[in-house]
């Protein structure tokens, strides 16, 4: 008889931030046009402001943020899979890698009608995961505070400020705004066809480039250590530990968020000017995203524990969350048709309040799809196929 592998309880609150921050994606990715951006002129400069003030409202509530509850969750879940796996006497190292695998070829697959899309990347730097599995607990601590202290590129301003290195961009990230520009003009422009064919390699190199060229990569490892932290503290094991970590964290992240964000509006005070104030502004907002996160994560823990009204709008998203993966690609097939030129062209004809619309659409849509397939099924349809593929075994599709 053929094994079957059973599915495993959900945590529907993990799973609601989840569900959370793939909302906060792809209302940010409509406000970027998914990556075709134009921005919208009028002649009247009320319309003007307002459609401005969408903008940043939405930029400065979702971006850094969201992605950053999700790279946290995916070193989360990473835990969790190796701990199942070990009370059963397995080493799942060798197991996930073929699981990274075949998320690089889902991303590289997603990356051909959205060049920005993530998958590939988590593919990429989750495979770092393995190397620290056995690393002790407070050597994995301070290698992520490390990480999240982006030093090499403090080193870099600050050559910049002495006069050693120009106030400018290097050759690289030069490079890849080139591609940028190049890819506009085709999806702006020309046909399905002649995206996929920019998006085969052009594409997906300029996406590597910019993960370097904002120091991406290393808050994403570092993300993913801090999501195996909280499952090596057991925090994710029971209601009353969310909350009181939940309780303990909140009063630090709006601290951490508010001493940096407030000195990224000191820095033109300062003297800093060009390209180095930009790449000071980056690092220190980057510090405050860490902080907004930690709080949204921490508010909507205690919400969902704490409030049953909040918890019966959270557990809608839940169901968001569980379906991640599957959710994540039909949100950049639906983008990219929504406001690339051979579908609807949104991007060169859409106000941004226009597209924040297309946007709650687009989640509103998700939110009842997802309801409605996880009460029939026990995944999404590319999670399934997902782990099947990972363990090359009979799974349970329909409930």
């Amino acid at each position: 008889m053929t094994q079957t592998l059973q599915p495993k309880q959900r945590i529907s609150s993990i799973d609601a931030l989840r569900g959370f921050s793939l909302i906060g994606i792809v209302l940010l990715h409509c406000m970027e046009h998914f990556d075709l951006t134009s921005y919208p002129e009028y002649a009247s400069e009320l319309m003007q402001k307002i459609d401005t003030i969408v903008y940043d409202v939405i930029r400065f509530f979702v971006q850094g943020k969201s992605y950053a509850i999700f790279s946290m969750l995916f070193g989360l879940s990473f835990f969790i899979q190796m701990d199942n796996q070990a009370d059963k006497g397995v080493d799942f190292r060798l197991r996930f890698l073929w699981r990274m695998a075949l998320l690089f070829v889902l991303g590289y697959v997603n990356g051909l009608m959205y060049m920005g899309e993530f998958f590939v990347v988590y593919a990429v730097l989750g495979c770092v995961m393995v190397l620290l599995w056995r690393v002790p607990t407070k050597i994995l601590l301070a290698v992520a505070l490390l990480l999240f202290l982006q030093i090499p590129e403090w080193v870099s301003l600050g050559k910049m400020l002495m006069g050693v290195a120009p106030n400018e961009r290097s050759e690289m990230a030069k490079y890849m705004s080139s591609l940028y520009v190049e890819c506009a003009d085709i999806f702006a422009n020309q046909g399905f066809w002649d995206m996929i064919r920019f998006n085969l390699w052009k594409g997906q190199l300029a996406k590597c480039l910019w993960v370097i060229a904002v120091a991406r990569y290393l808050q994403l490892i570092g993300l993913f250590i801090i999501g195996m932290l909280i499952g090596r503290k057991g925090i994710h094991r029971s209601e009353e530990n969310m909350v009181k970590w939940s309780k303990k964290a909140l009063p630090w992240a709006l601290g951490v968020f508010a001493l940096f964000y407030g000195a990224s509006l000191l820095l033109p005070a300062l003297g800093l000017e060009g390209f180095a104030l930009g790449r000071a502004r980056m690092l220190l907002r980057n510090y405050a995203n860490l902080g907004q996160m930690i709080f949204y994560v921490s508010g909507l823990t205690l919400l969902y524990y704490k409030s049953k009204g909040c918890r019966g709008v959270l557990d809608k998203l839940a169901p968001v969350g569980r379906m991640s993966v599957t959710n994540y690609m039909v949100q950049s097939a639906l983008g990219v048709i929504v406001f690339y030129g051979f579908g609807l062209n949104m991007a060169m004809t859409a106000t941004f309040a226009e597209c924040a619309l297309a946007g709650v659409v687009i989640c509103v849509a998700q939110i009842i799809f997802s309801n409605w397939w996880m009460k029939r099924y026990y995944y999404g349809p590319v999670e399934w196929l997902w782990r099947t593929a990972t363990w090359m075994k009979r799974v349970p599709l329909k409930r």
